[in-house]
């Protein structure tokens, strides 16, 4: 199969593959599946503008649930929490903003 981008993948997602040097989603699951270091430090800056509940920061993941984290911009010390598929929206108190899965379906079972 030929990696590639879909379309649904935001530009700022996009970009941030781009510069880790990944052609497509294929290559992010290689990485999930390795959990190398270069993909739990993937930066994900969010958009202008999200973070409210009507817009949350969208965290694309094939899986069940995803740990997230997140420098905490005084002490600089880094939390996780964990985000799971389930269509609802969190809300991370010290940060005051909304995340919410961007569920990537499975080419595999896409095609079936």
């Amino acid at each position: 199969t030929e990696s590639h981008i879909p379309d649904y993948v935001p530009d700022d997602v996009k970009k941030d593959l781009e510069e880790l040097g990944l052609d497509g989603i294929e290559d992010l699951d290689e990485l999930e599946e390795k959990n190398m270091e270069g993909y739990n430090e993937l930066g994900l800056v969010p958009p202008e503008g999200t973070g409210t509940f009507a817009s949350p920061i969208l965290i694309p993941s094939r899986k069940h649930d995803r740990v997230v984290g997140y420098c905490d911009p005084t002490t600089h010390a880094m939390y996780w929490f964990t985000i799971h598929n389930d269509e609802n929206t969190y809300y991370i108190k010290d940060l005051g903003l909304f995340f919410k899965m961007l569920p990537i379906p499975d080419d595999a079972h896409a095609h079936h």
